[in-house]
C-alpha cells in the first residue's frame, strides 16, 4: 500500500490525541446480508476480470502454498476468506438451499434484471 493511501487512513490533528483502534488479536463477529456477499462476489468478478484461466490457477495455486506475490491475488484471497466464511456461517444457520444450476441461472438473471431497475 503507498505511503499516500496509508496516510489517508490516518486522522488528522494533534499527536496526543487518542483514537480508537482495533486490537491485532481481535477476532470480531459480523452480520452480512445475502446482498452484501452477492456484492462481494461482484468484487471478485471485478479483480478477476481480463484475467486468464492459467493466470487463476496460478493464483490459486500461489494461495495454497501461502507464496503470494502480486497484491492481487492478496486481496482476490482476502475476498475469498470472506466469502468462505460467509458460507460456513450460512450453512450452520441452516440458510442453505438446493436448486438447480438451471433455477441458479434463472434466480441470477432476475437479480440482475433488479439491480439494473
Amino acid at each position: 500500500m503507498s505511503e499516500e493511501i496509508v496516510k489517508s487512513y490516518l486522522p488528522s490533528g494533534p499527536e496526543d490525541q487518542t483514537i480508537d483502534v482495533i486490537k491485532e488479536d481481535a477476532i470480531v463477529s459480523i452480520k452480512m446480508s445475502t446482498g452484501f456477499y452477492k456484492r462481494m462476489q461482484q468484487i471478485i468478478g471485478f479483480v478477476m476480470e481480463g484475467k486468464k484461466v492459467p493466470d487463476i490457477q496460478d493464483a490459486h495455486r500461489a494461495i495454497a502454498e501461502r507464496k503470494i506475490s502480486e497484491p492481487w491475488i492478496y486481496h482476490y484471497e482476502t475476498l475469498l476468506i470472506l466469502c468462505r466464511e460467509f458460507e460456513k456461517e450460512a450453512q450452520e444457520g441452516g440458510f442453505i438451499e438446493q436448486m438447480t444450476i438451471a433455477e441458479a441461472r434463472k434466480a441470477m438473471e432476475e437479480a440482475e434484471k433488479r439491480a439494473e431497475e
